[in-house]
């Protein structure tokens, strides 16, 4: 079983982690893939390692792992995307708005972007359930008062 100190130190990882690979932009972190038609990003910090793979674009689904010596310790699934009615110039601007929100990840809550996050017309918003041993989440972004994406994800810690 972990300890406090190790959740924090898991919590403090997933932090460094997620903000030097997709959130920054870093295209170092991509690594080639594991899995046929997939992009995979990973991160290494001493005896643990971080694993992003996800598929698509606009529509993506994915899971991040962290392993320590090799062996899967937490996980994280999700699926999300733009919204079907989404006005193709608001669009345009989302990557980098949600990168930025992403780029906020809450040391509490090392899961996604903080609970709300403004920038310009842009405003993020996530709604966080559980804590980094099992937790869910819905993340909404909106411009104008109006949801152009949104995602779900879900996750926590790995045992044998």
């Amino acid at each position: 079983m972990f300890s406090t100190t190790n959740f924090e130190v898991l919590a403090q990882f997933l932090v460094k982690a997620k903000t030097v690979t997709y959130a920054s932009g870093n295209q170092d972190c991509a690594v080639n893939p594991v899995l046929p038609g997939s992009h995979q990003l990973e991160y290494l910090e001493k005896d643990l390692q971080y694993r992003d793979i996800y598929y698509g674009g606009m529509h993506f689904i994915g899971m991040e792992t962290v392993f320590k010596k090799g062996i899967p310790i937490w996980g994280m699934g999700y699926y999300g995307g733009v919204l079907p009615d989404s006005d193709g110039e608001h669009i345009a601007g989302m990557p980098p708005f949600l990168k930025a929100a992403l780029c906020k990840v809450p040391l509490e809550a090392p899961f996604r972007g903080p609970n709300i996050f403004q920038m310009g017309d842009y405003t993020y918003e996530n709604e966080i359930h559980g804590d980094i041993l099992s937790f869910y989440g819905i993340e909404l972004i909106r411009i104008q008062g109006h949801a152009i994406y949104n995602l779900r994800y879900n996750g926590g810690l790995v045992k044998s």
